[in-house]
């Protein structure tokens, strides 16, 4: 998860693509004779946060999540607003949204869209809403276990090891890296229009791939003998990011070649990842016979 505002929740799988922050000083100026003016300090001004926001099927349902976005603004109140990190950033209010549509269907169904989000720092009184402990474990966000992100903890359902996050997120990264594959294996056969339009779908399929290979590499980290699965799980979110990058900006006139790269980046992710089968699958037999 990238960010969290209230109950909203900003991941780069789920099309994210940019955060600005400003803050500003308020300054009075006086006028003086024969000489410049003097500024005066009056107070700090409020922070404002902008959130670019990409919509498009593959990456949820662009009609409910820009609805939930004006929901909240329509309910004027202040918002919590946490990192993922964990970090809090503190209140903050939607004071402005606007909603770009690049394609949509013929009976106006918007199919890819670029949503901008303004917020604004809310310094009145503000009591953050805390989960109840115990409701929530992050630790289960983006593996593949079908709880969901994050997912519900069963008094049931043990904690999983570290041994099976790594495991698990390693399996989801593979997962979306060969759907990746098969994406840039049909779109290749068309022309540079037709690879143009499938931009959004390609980046889609490749953010997906951002989360399951970042908690790889903070798994693996945890493991005594784990470095190596860290360090390659690093290796191919940095091919996955250069995917992502070839194609970001792309124009009918370079659409081909750039194309052609992030093909190239896509491939050297899939072989990195591959390489470490028979490593991965020594961790599912230590969970098999218990010893992990």
């Amino acid at each position: 998860m990238f960010a969290i505002l209230g109950t909203i929740e900003f991941t780069v799988a789920g099309g994210i693509s940019g955060m600005e922050q400003t803050g500003s000083a308020d300054w009075a100026e006086h006028a003086r004779i024969q000489g410049k003016p003097l500024l005066e300090w009056i107070g700090e001004g409020l922070d404002e946060i902008n959130l670019t926001i990409e919509l498009h099927p593959l990456l949820g349902d662009p009609a409910a999540r820009l609805r939930s976005l004006r929901q909240a603004k329509s309910q004027h109140e202040p918002l919590a607003f946490v990192m993922g990190s964990g970090e809090y950033l503190g209140p903050y209010v939607i004071t402005h949204i606007s909603n770009a549509i690049r394609r949509a269907t013929a009976v106006g169904q918007v199919v890819a869209s670029t949503v901008q989000v303004s917020l604004r720092e809310y310094t009145g009184a503000f009591t953050r809403k805390v989960i109840r402990p115990g409701l929530l474990n992050p630790a289960l966000s983006g593996t593949a276990n079908g709880l969901g992100s994050p997912g519900l903890i069963s008094r049931l359902t043990p904690s999983p090891s570290t041994t099976q996050l790594v495991i698990g997120h390693a399996k989801s990264a593979s997962n979306v890296l060969s759907a990746g594959k098969n994406l840039y294996e049909t779109v290749k056969s068309g022309n540079a229009s037709t690879i143009l339009g499938q931009v959004p779908q390609l980046l889609g399929v490749t953010a997906r791939a951002i989360e399951p290979l970042q908690g790889l590499t903070s798994a693996a980290g945890l493991l005594n003998d784990g470095a190596d699965l860290s360090r390659l799980g690093e290796d191919v979110l940095g091919s996955v990011m250069g995917a992502r990058s070839s194609l970001n900006p792309v124009d009918l006139g370079n659409i081909v070649d750039r194309f052609s790269a992030s093909h190239q980046y896509l491939g050297q992710a899939i072989t990195t990842m591959d390489s470490a089968s028979k490593r991965l699958s020594g961790l599912a037999a230590d969970v098999l016979t218990r010893r992990a």
